[in-house]
């Protein structure tokens, strides 16, 4: 469930970790996937809603079918429902924002841990978890970087993040809030001498 970059962009998301990396002391880790669940259920339950339809319509319509329409009809309501449901927007519809957003916070959590992005010996990690899917961004710091930008600083990077994943161009826009965020965090955790990349700026982590 990877998301695959364009060369272009990556070099440009590239440059925009680099410029935060060397103006701070944050280890900055933006990782990008195409989703953050499989939402089966639904896709299931969009199917049985047509096959539902179709054996109802086979048989309460006024039109006579035969046999093989009947044991047609809703198969054919399956299938059709199934690959529906499969289109991004009735999925996130069917899923709801609470539950979109539990996804979203659960994979990014799991991805911070299994990334290690807790090793660093300032714990200042920060992750940058985009799902395109869900439409939506998890902004999630270390201890050390929680505790140097106030948590009304936080809140406005988180919801740079998330018009920047609803925006038309999502990329564009992630690049611009990470622009942004370079001198929020120059800031609040200027660099030090001799200061190293502990983290590696783009990861690929199978979940």
């Amino acid at each position: 469930m990877k998301k695959t970059l364009p060369p272009d962009f990556q070099n440009r998301l590239w440059t925009a970790i680099k410029a935060i990396e060397q103006h701070s002391q944050v280890e900055v880790v933006v990782v990008l996937r195409s989703r953050s669940a499989d939402y089966h259920d639904i896709h299931l339950s969009w199917g049985l809603l047509g096959a539902w339809l179709g054996l109802t319509y086979s048989i309460f319509a006024p039109t006579l079918f035969s046999d093989l329409w009947v044991y047609s009809l809703p198969i054919g309501g399956f299938m059709l429902a199934y690959l529906l449901a499969h289109i991004p927007a009735l999925t996130r519809l069917s899923a709801g924002k609470r539950r979109l957003n539990k996804q979203v916070e659960i994979m990014a959590r799991a991805v911070f841990q299994k990334g290690g992005i807790q090793h660093t010996q300032a714990k200042i990690g920060v992750l940058v978890y985009c799902s395109w899917l869900e439409r939506r961004a998890y902004l999630l710091p270390d201890q050390g970087a929680a505790q140097a930008l106030p948590a009304a600083v936080w809140h406005t990077l988180d919801a740079g993040l998330q018009n920047a994943m609803t925006s038309p161009k999502p990329l564009e826009a992630l690049l611009v809030e990470l622009a942004k965020a370079q001198p929020i965090f120059q800031r609040y955790l200027p660099p030090q001498a001799n200061d190293i990349n502990e983290l590696p700026d783009l990861m690929e982590i199978d979940l």
